[in-house]
């Protein structure tokens, strides 16, 4: 029996705008309001929910709303620990608003009962200082046990992606990953890629249902690199900041060869893209090739390719906006400000070979998303 409730902070961030930010935004708020419903089947009734307004929310939805217009400058860590302060919640869960749209009962409950017994006295296998999470390098959700201990590092945290590296670091937290139990689950909504992705996903909840069966989304190539995934002895190239085990899981969901170029993982946690030190092998192949033999030459190499564009990006000193990043996932070269993106993104859509551009998530969760449609795709008969 839990000696104190375990409470919940859930935040959703805002949006420019343009039709493919409101896009998102939409999907991340959407999936919100289906993991409320996830955290009360497993007890958890303490939620509070921060956005720029909460006015998106069921006027009947039954958690604390706390909009940011009543804070000033908006800086990550101080709000979260100042909303663990202010509703006294301890152990605790964060989410980001579009970090958890595959977590289903099991996990939520595993997570939870996991958190309960390490802030509880822990024991065995369980340590009284734990953080869950689902990447070490870029988390987007955590469990905190003991969060007295975790508030001066929670405060110092410019963003939610370096939020399990830090508290791992600080020596005090045994960082607990647990996108093995099922790998899925790591799957995060930043962009309209991963939108077009977990469309095809059997287990995605009514609410988030409705945003991504979005016409918009339809540009994304998502069906024609399933379809060369699927068939036996076709290539993929995996590009960018490919996670290990998603690349093993996928190897193993499907009868495709994988050609894989993976660098610079955990760039954004470990400050590297902020400094400006950032490098891809891909420049001087660019560089020498030009984009449209690039991607001619990538075409002689695979039948598909999954790419994590925003290495290149940084490598090249490059910080596209968000109509400009997400414009380029959705392929709408034509509106695209900043050239060199803009031509990128047009070499992508002509190329001889389906491309899925994104970021991070498309070769993290992603990958673990697709394995798992394509397995159960395989395992229903025909």
């Amino acid at each position: 029996m839990r000696q104190r409730e375990i409470g919940a902070v859930i935040m959703v961030g805002g949006a420019g705008d343009s039709p493919q930010e409101q896009l998102v935004l939409a999907a991340q708020r959407a999936s919100a309001i289906d993991l409320i419903g996830t955290l009360r089947e497993q007890g958890v009734t303490r939620i509070v929910v921060a956005a720029p307004t909460t006015d998106w929310l069921p006027d009947d939805l039954d958690v604390i709303r706390d909009d940011d217009s009543r804070i000033g400058k908006f800086h990550f860590g101080q709000r979260l620990a100042a909303l663990i302060e202010q509703y006294g919640l301890e152990p605790m869960l964060y989410f980001g608003g579009g970090s958890a749209p595959l977590i289903d009962r099991s996990v939520g409950g595993m997570i939870v009962g996991l958190l309960d017994r390490a802030g509880y006295g822990g024991g065995g296998a369980i340590p009284s200082h734990i953080v869950l999470t689902n990447n070490l390098h870029s988390s987007d959700w955590a469990a905190i046990s003991r969060i007295d201990e975790a508030l001066p590092v929670i405060r110092e945290a410019s963003r939610d992606n370096s939020l399990a590296w830090l508290l791992q670091e600080s020596g005090e937290y045994d960082v607990r990953v647990l996108s093995g139990v099922r790998p899925a689950t790591s799957m995060d909504l930043d962009t309209p890629s991963d939108l077009a992705l977990i469309a095809h996903h059997p287990d995605v909840l009514p609410c988030l249902r409705s945003v991504v069966s979005s016409e918009q989304l339809r540009s994304v190539p998502v069906d024609a690199v399933i379809r060369a995934a699927r068939r036996e002895g076709s290539t993929i190239a995996l590009i960018g900041r490919v996670s290990p085990l998603a690349w093993q899981a996928f190897n193993k969901a499907t009868r495709c060869w994988t050609r894989v170029l993976a660098e610079e993982r955990g760039m954004v946690a470990s400050s590297r893209a902020e400094r400006g030190q950032v490098r891809s092998m891909l420049l001087p192949w660019i560089q020498a090739r030009g984009l449209a033999g690039f991607f001619d030459d990538l075409a002689g190499m695979a039948d598909a390719a999954i790419f994590d564009s925003r290495v290149l990006f940084a490598a090249q000193g490059l910080h596209p906006a968000a109509p400009d990043r997400f414009a380029s996932d959705l392929f709408w070269w034509r509106i695209i400000g900043d050239p060199w993106v803009r031509d990128f993104t047009q070499a992508a859509v002509e190329a001889p070979l389906p491309v899925i551009l994104g970021g991070h998530s498309v070769v993290a969760g992603g990958l673990y998303a697709l394995a798992e449609i394509i397995q159960r795709d395989s395992a229903t008969p025909a």
